[in-house]
């Protein structure tokens, strides 16, 4: 069975293809190259590295340190799962290669390089299971069944690398929209004003004795909620809130009034506040969006997290060419739930902006400072060694704990952070980074909070 790599499959196709190919082998097939990959998966990841170190397409994301310290272990293991004496389980196999695929994605490695790879990896395995003496049937059984793990392997590679840079390429469209400046406010006192027009428009038809059959779905609110505000609200919750009203008005407000007479009171005053209500939901999409529009969270005015791929993405391009590091600090501030829960919301609010207010302070204007969670912050230091990183992130937490400015309902509220600290060490997907800053910061935590924590790769320092 060959696979045709012409055509992307989706994952769930590829798992019964890989579930039929690894249940159709004979199971001596499999153990014999199971057993190649154990005793040669050493010489199949050299010859594979060996190789793309002095490729030209490959180089801007390779580079000798990284092979050795992380890339070749991580090779060897892929081989040994897509390999392994077991049955290996498929679904596994697809979410292992799905999460591959969008690492590339993110580092943008050219999709010719990873099966140029592949080809490098399937002729090494050829001339090893050839090694092996086997019979004609057998040896053709073993060839074919390493080389369609492998095309099934990559194809679903191959599919989520199409779909995370579909996803970054429209992730960097609404950056530059964002910078652009798309007049968000002016779309929402032109709706506002239609809302208003058709509402006003409604009730004096009808109390003057019109029948208006002019529905809210059919007016130019309507009209452009359904083909405009529809793609600029995509997948907030709210919409189908405003939908669902809209239809309240059309199938049962609106009949209401125009068959009884004379108008009742009581339904008129249920579709102003109806009305009210999608206003008021209307409202709440269009502050999202200007958010979105701003690329600032409305709550801290910080940075948003959907611009923190770009934004990290292009930094580490930048240090990459320019050799030049930078730093990421994750700030959590301490006891944050307590606070919400004691509180209440208005004053967690009160303590995220002044957080915000207090970063935005200690940081320089070539920073960035997004809002990562709910009660979680990151820093983007540009073009600064871990030093300084420290000194910051020392800087910003005494800020943080001896200022004395935050009082609420006269309530005074002591407030202090955490920090994690990671810096820049070459690897191109920016992921590893925040994970060894969140690896330190859930160290501070652990250790008593109110403290930093520096990650130095695969180890941590406390602060």
């Amino acid at each position: 069975m060959t696979t045709d790599a012409s055509e992307v499959q989706e994952p769930s196709i590829a798992e019964q293809e890989w579930q039929g190919l690894i249940s159709q082998t004979p199971e001596p097939v499999r153990e014999i190259v199971a057993g190649v990959i154990d005793q040669h998966a050493v010489d199949c990841v050299q010859r594979f590295y060996d190789v793309l170190l002095n490729n030209a397409d490959a180089a801007p994301f390779l580079s000798n340190e990284i092979v050795d310290t992380r890339l070749r272990a991580a090779l060897g293991r892929w081989l040994a799962e897509l390999f392994s004496h077991d049955a290996p389980d498929a679904s596994i196999l697809v979410q292992t290669q799905q999460k591959i695929g969008a690492a590339h994605a993110r580092i943008q490695i050219p999709i010719h390089v990873v099966m140029h790879g592949a080809r490098l990896l399937k002729r090494k395995l050829r001339v090893f299971i050839q090694a092996v003496g086997l019979d004609g049937p057998r040896y053709s059984a073993a060839i074919a069944y390493a080389e369609d793990m492998i095309d099934i392997a990559i194809e679903v590679m191959s599919l989520a690398f199409v779909q995370g840079t579909r996803k970054e390429v429209e992730v960097n469209e609404a950056f530059r929209l964002m910078s652009l400046g798309k007049d968000i406010s002016l779309e929402r006192e032109t709706q506002r004003a239609a809302l208003l027009e058709w509402g006003q428009s409604f009730l004096l038809d009808i109390c003057y004795g019109g029948d208006s059959a002019n529905t809210l779905s059919d007016s130019a609110f309507g009209l452009w909620l359904r083909h405009k505000g529809s793609v600029l609200f995509q997948g907030a919750s709210e919409i189908d809130v405003v939908s669902k009203a809209i239809e309240h008005v059309d199938n049962v407000l609106v009949p209401k009034l125009v068959s009884e007479r004379p108008v009742p009171p009581q339904a008129i005053k249920a579709l102003q506040g109806a009305l009210e209500e999608i206003h008021y939901m209307m409202d709440q999409l269009f502050k999202t969006a200007e958010a979105v529009e701003n690329g600032r969270d409305p709550l801290t005015k910080t940075l948003s997290r959907r611009f923190l791929p770009t934004i990290l993405g292009r930094e580490v391009s930048l240090s990459l060419r320019r050799h030049i590091p930078f730093s990421i600090l994750m700030v959590d501030i301490d006891h944050f739930k307590s606070v919400n829960d004691k509180l209440g919301h208005v004053v967690g609010d009160s303590v995220l902006r002044y957080v915000a207010k207090i970063l935005v302070a200690q940081c320089r204007m070539s920073d960035f400072i997004f809002r990562y969670g709910g009660e979680e912050f990151l820093v983007l230091l540009t073009e600064t060694q871990e030093e300084q990183a420290i000194q910051i992130a020392e800087r910003i937490r005494t800020a943080i704990e001896q200022n004395t400015a935050l009082t609420v309902n006269e309530i005074d509220i002591h407030v202090t952070a955490s920090f994690g600290i990671a810096t820049f060490a070459g690897h191109p997907d920016y992921r590893h980074l925040i994970e060894d800053a969140d690896r330190a910061l859930y160290l501070a935590k652990a250790a008593g909070r109110n403290r930093w924590y520096v990650s130095k790769g695969r180890h941590v320092v406390e602060g």
